[in-house]
């Protein structure tokens, strides 16, 4: 249910590449989610400062980029959690994120449950 809440913000709306740094930068987000990535590093890809960068996708979406990134995974993680039976650690892994007990911290910030009381359906 969350994965469908998010999905009209977070989704899989940006399909064909697009001049629009903001885009090209969901995109590279989508492409990236077993990564942790680092402002100046998307900044770099839209060719834009990273203080430019960060203001311009503010404005746009509402979110800073990383904070967006930040939803993007745990979006993909309600996925994994709802449709597989990984473990926790595999699924943080999976996101590139190292340690799971700061993964389930950010999980539980962004969805209000635990992963695993998410997995067991009481979200």
């Amino acid at each position: 249910m969350t994965t469908l809440i998010y999905n009209d913000q977070f989704g899989d709306s940006v399909q064909q590449p697009s001049n629009d740094p903001v885009s090209q930068a969901i995109l590279y987000f989508q492409n990236h989610l077993d990564r942790m990535l680092m402002l100046e590093e998307i900044a770099a890809f839209v060719h834009l400062s990273p203080s430019h960068f960060s203001n311009l996708f503010k404005k746009e979406t509402g979110f800073p980029p990383i904070e967006y990134f930040n939803h993007l995974k745990v979006q993909k993680a309600c996925q994994y959690l709802r449709f597989t039976t990984l473990r926790v650690k595999e699924i943080a892994n999976l996101l590139g994120i190292e340690d799971p007990y700061y993964f389930s911290r950010l999980f539980s910030k962004l969805i209000g449950v635990s992963p695993k009381e998410y997995r067991d359906g009481k979200r």
